[in-house]
């Protein structure tokens, strides 16, 4: 039975070409358009996931209030970090990450490096980044060692072993040894480099008390929580504890601190901070909202092409209800030939999705991935909807022609 309303329906869609192609092509215009926005959408809403540990890293900023203003930093004092895991057992572990341009030199060749992470010899703990060559424990340990991400290793040496060589970085040239070579990271990240530099070549070379710097706000901070703590308690207890480790500073500066935690996975969609790469929420919003708008547009337009047809279409019916078919019937095979649209109509959404992304990103600014679509339970759910939209745009007709 199944096979004869299968054949029935491909017979009605080839006989009706003109029809079929207008209906086919305005639900995959209109599927295409929520394929590129899901993945937009997608991409903005999910900064930082690929992190092993994200869900227990925290961001650590602060608001400094004075007698004329209040500045909102996303910032705090250098010792913040460590003291904060001296003094709280739930914290595991912190890191600091100071990004700075950077000449660099490897022999007569000089690059200039937009962006380099300056971080303590603890980011990969923290952060879980893959270490490809190199021990992740002792990579950062060293003053003067560099971690290279894969693209950069091959700009510096090409298919050269990367490992032990030096690059000179700074107006001084000082000498660095590479200690390791990372997986390049995605573009949905913010923590990002393409070169990672021992934090502690600056404390060797700057400044050795670092440490001890309650004034001084020079770096981003991160700490890893023990798995269970909760991120709201920890903050209860931090304004007692800068109370302790450096009120009578506060008071002489006039400048009061109070600390805030942030997880990381917000910080992109929340940061109002100007130097930092950061989404707008709102448009996320409107995306979302004018993506379902184009789909109940698309299923709109395909409910009234059907029914505009169904006068068309009385004859065959009436021949079929003689023949015996019953209203049910002829409602699943009505219903069976919308599937069948909008399941041709998912299939080419698909493909002018993978064919229209490169120029979507040109428009978004973006670089998003065709491989958000590699995870199957997107397909999946992305499958549904298109069974769905073909289940309620022939629900209608399909009682109208029956």
């Amino acid at each position: 039975m199944f096979r004869n309303y299968l054949k029935t329906a491909f017979r009605n869609l080839w006989r009706h070409k003109t029809f079929s192609f207008i209906n086919i092509m305005g639900l995959t215009i209109g599927m295409t358009a929520c394929f590129l926005i899901f993945l937009y959408v997608k991409f903005e809403l999910s900064y930082e996931d690929f992190l092993p540990k994200s869900d227990r890293i925290v961001r650590v900023m602060a608001d400094i209030k004075t007698p004329t203003e209040v500045i909102h930093s996303d910032r705090p004092a250098w010792a913040v970090p460590p003291n904060v895991k001296d003094e709280f057992p739930e914290v595991e572990e912190f890191v600091r990450v100071q990004n700075n341009p950077m000449i660099v030199r490897n022999g007569d060749i000089k690059f200039k490096e937009d962006n380099t992470m300056i971080v303590d010899s603890t980011a990969f703990k923290v952060f879980g980044w893959k270490l490809l060559k190199g021990d992740p424990n002792t990579a950062l340990s060293a003053p003067f060692s560099i971690v290279l991400n894969e693209t950069a290793a091959k700009k510096y040496f090409g298919s050269e072993n990367p490992m032990g060589k030096t690059l000179l970085l700074g107006d001084e040239g000082l000498p660095n040894t590479i200690t390791g070579v990372m997986q390049d990271l995605p573009e949905n990240t913010e923590v990002t480099a393409p070169m990672v530099i021992s934090m502690s070549s600056l404390t060797a070379k700057l400044n050795p008390n670092l440490d001890k710097q309650w004034g001084n706000y020079g770096a981003d901070a991160y700490l890893l929580l023990k798995p269970g703590t909760s991120m709201a308690n920890l903050q209860k207890k931090l304004p007692e504890f800068l109370k302790r480790r450096n009120g009578k500073e506060m008071d002489e500066w006039k400048m009061w601190v109070t600390l805030y935690l942030r997880p990381i996975r917000d910080q992109y969609l929340y940061s109002h901070k100007n130097e930092e790469k950061q989404s707008n929420l709102t448009n996320v919003y409107i995306f979302s909202i004018v993506a379902i708008f184009i789909l109940v547009i698309a299923c709109i337009n395909f409910v009234n092409l059907t029914t505009a047809r169904s006068t068309e279409r009385a004859k065959e019916v009436g021949i079929r209800k003689v023949a015996g078919a019953d209203k049910f019937q002829l409602v699943r095979q009505f219903i069976g030939e919308s599937l069948i649209i909008s399941l041709i109509a998912f299939g080419l959404a698909l493909l002018l999705t993978a064919l229209f992304l490169p120029m979507f990103n040109n428009l978004a600014g973006k670089i998003i991935s065709p491989g958000l679509f590699n995870h199957w339970q997107y397909i999946g759910y992305l499958l549904l909807a298109a069974i769905c939209i073909g289940l309620l745009a022939g629900i209608y007709p399909a009682l109208v022609l029956a």
